[in-house]
């Protein structure tokens, strides 16, 4: 850990920008604080080009990887380990999500083909996806972690808060009747096989929040962003509300949300436009 000359907050050695004063740290700060060097080592850059899809044998923009329930935990682990200049941080706010809220298990949405165990991680790894594919052609200068962030987390607020899930799932008994169990994390040795094809409500026990206001609530109690990124998780899903004043990080983030929703969501349409679309082995 090193701390920040201008305003003192203590942060990850490997940061090369203080996320709260913005202080750009130098080679000379590196060399006087003793601590290690802000380089990305060989090993970092191998995971963040597996989590990219970069790769020095391809030209041009990559497909699109399919995202689904079988290598959407490995897909998410790679955009974990992306993560270098705010790791700490994020690892705390990754341990909140995972081992106290239904974020590994909800679904997306009550509704559709994300409606379903793991949804909402499927739909957040694949914007991810989505994002870095048209950051890295159009917007290169756009920070990859800041990229991962607000993707990863542009809908975090669908998991509700800790002990009030936002989707309720809702199961049928032997005896016919109905009852609701909210899908939290100690949901996840159960549900898969008690229900293969779930329906879900909303839990009206939450306060009302929109989505993107209820995420940033979340990611800012651990997190420090940026105004960009604020605005990103605020607004990416309800970019109208913004009157056309949209920063470069919402706009990217607005369109890769819709290219995975209205098109690698939809067979019909990745298979009738001819999208191409890979899945990895």
């Amino acid at each position: 850990m090193k701390k920040c000359p201008d305003c003192g907050m203590v942060i990850a050695n490997q940061a090369i920008r203080c996320p709260k004063c913005k202080y750009t740290f130098t080679s000379a700060d590196e060399g006087a604080g003793g601590g290690d060097s802000a380089v990305v080592t060989p090993q970092a850059a191998a995971v963040s080009a597996a989590a990219t899809g970069k790769s020095d044998k391809v030209v041009g923009i990559m497909p699109m990887i399919e995202v689904n329930k079988d290598n959407v935990d490995t897909l998410y682990s790679q955009l974990k380990a992306a993560i270098v200049k705010r790791k700490t941080e994020f690892d705390h706010f990754i341990d909140f999500l995972e081992n106290r809220t239904s974020w590994l298990t909800a679904p997306a949405e009550v509704k559709g083909s994300l409606a379903c165990e793991k949804g909402l991680l499927i739909r957040s790894v694949a914007v991810a996806k989505q994002l870095l594919r048209i950051k890295d052609t159009i917007m290169p200068q756009l920070d990859e972690e800041s990229a991962i962030i607000i993707a990863l987390f542009h809908e975090v607020g669908k998991v509700g808060i800790e002990g009030k899930p936002l989707f309720i799932q809702e199961e049928s008994s032997a005896l016919g009747s109905t009852s609701t169990l909210g899908l939290s994390f100690s949901s996840r040795l159960s549900s898969s096989s008690s229900n293969s094809n779930p329906t879900y409500s909303i839990n009206n026990k939450l306060v009302h929040m929109n989505v993107g206001v209820r995420s940033l609530f979340l990611v800012s109690q651990y997190m420090l962003l940026s105004d960009d990124e604020a605005q990103a998780i605020s607004y990416g899903s309800d970019v109208d509300l913004l009157d056309g004043k949209l920063s470069p990080y919402t706009l990217l983030l607005s369109t890769a949300l819709q290219m995975q929703k209205s098109i690698y969501e939809d067979s019909d349409v990745v298979s009738g436009y001819s999208f191409t679309v890979i899945n990895p082995n």
